[in-house]
């Protein structure tokens, strides 16, 4: 399956096929998988093959074997050192690939490394703070970043824009290369034309250019004014892109675990909204009041700090909750009788919505405050229903 928009495949990749999802602190894949996978978890090791996609998020994830077709992934520490046959698009702290990559390589991250074992079949574009790049690149190169290097061979040339650039590695086709500051290798060879931009002006190309020529561009340097504006884009579209990721896997484990306790909680909002919201709001200020209670009490510490986790777990996806709730409310409203995935696609729509309302400035604190006063609410409500009057027979 070809995918070419990021974004697009991060949100919708999942909805085409079917696959098998899983959530847990340490997940580790250890028999051949015949579809696709969705992982969430502190640290994911995927050892097995895997004829389909896979998309991962996590901590530490480590990818050992081979992956048939796209691997979408974001994290704190990733490497890949299985083969993945179609694309990679990844997004995280560091990124270490070491094996072939099918088709194309798409990388937002800290610090990227392509090792000199690897091989990228596409082209690859990386947003990067430093990329190190010693494999094989067939197609072209597009990297942002403060710190390139470039050893391996390159097919179809590079626009680069970065502070300190180092190239020492054969590129074929045109190349483009806008760096505060331009660094050539022994090894450097340029079998394309070369148009540059530095800080220190027209540098010495030396036996480097073959069969090709170097221009020094003063227009260029427009580019690297918007360059850290560019910057702030891709860290931005980085973000999103590893939230949209998240939500979803997480959306996916809400409404497995939970699709009964949300379907009964929307008769609350219709019956007894404002109540919800009372108990919704006692709970928000309340629990934190019985935690530090229980601060004060030395044996009762455990039990505070068990609170607290669970608390802030409430409070950080309590977004996502709350997206999952208003999504069955709306399903029971318009009697639409939506199925699982329908349901959690829906989800993730509103969860994005939510997410963008929350970002707005002192507005945004108190749509939080609504939206999880209300959510918690309904499910309190729920989970602690009031009980029948008993009426006594004389």
């Amino acid at each position: 399956m070809k995918t070419r928009l990021l974004f697009s495949l991060a949100v919708l990749l999942p909805v085409l096929i079917y696959g098998q999802y899983e959530a847990a602190e340490t997940i580790t894949v250890s028999t051949k998988q015949n579809e696709d996978i969705y992982l969430a978890g502190e640290s994911i090791n995927v050892n097995a093959m895997v004829n389909g996609d896979v998309v991962v998020a996590g901590g530490e994830i480590v990818i050992r074997d081979t992956i048939a077709q796209d691997l979408v992934v974001a994290g704190g520490d990733i490497v890949v050192r299985g083969i993945v046959k179609d694309d990679i698009r990844a997004a995280g702290g560091t990124l270490t690939i070491s094996e072939d990559v099918g088709d194309d390589v798409i990388v937002f991250g800290g610090k990227v490394s392509i090792t000199e074992e690897a091989k990228i079949q596409g082209n690859l574009v990386n947003f990067s703070g430093e990329v190190d790049i010693e494999g094989e690149v067939v197609g072209m190169i597009k990297a942002s970043g403060g710190k390139i290097r470039i050893s391996g061979p390159v097919g179809e040339g590079v626009e680069l824009y970065g502070g300190d650039i180092k190239v020492d590695g054969e590129i074929r086709g045109n190349s483009k290369i806008v760096a505060e500051e331009l660094e050539l290798g022994e090894n450097a060879r340029f079998f394309g034309d070369v148009e540059y931009w530095t800080e220190e002006g027209e540098i010495d190309f030396k036996n480097s250019l073959v069969s090709s020529t170097a221009s020094f561009n003063p227009d260029l340097m427009k580019e690297q004014d918007e360059f850290p504006w560019k910057m702030f884009g891709v860290a931005t579209l980085g973000f999103w892109i590893f939230y949209v990721l998240s939500a979803f896997l997480i959306l996916l484990l809400l409404n497995w675990v939970f699709k009964k306790l949300f379907a009964n909680a929307i008769k609350s909002l219709d019956e007894e909204f404002w109540k919800g919201l009372g108990y919704g709001l006692i709970y928000l200020l309340g629990i934190p009041i019985l935690i530090a209670l229980t601060f004060v009490i030395i044996i009762g510490i455990p039990i505070g700090l068990f609170v607290l986790v669970l608390f802030l777990f409430s409070l950080v996806f309590g977004h996502l909750v709350a997206a999952s709730l208003f999504t069955h409310y709306w399903n029971h409203r318009v009697q639409a009788n939506w199925g699982f995935w329908r349901l959690v696609f829906l989800a993730l729509g509103i969860a994005i919505l939510f997410r963008l309302l929350t970002l707005i400035p002192f507005l945004g604190v108190l749509i939080s405050i609504v939206l999880l006063a209300v959510s918690y609410g309904a499910i309190i409500l729920t989970i602690f229903p009031k009980k029948a009057n008993i009426t006594a027979v004389h």
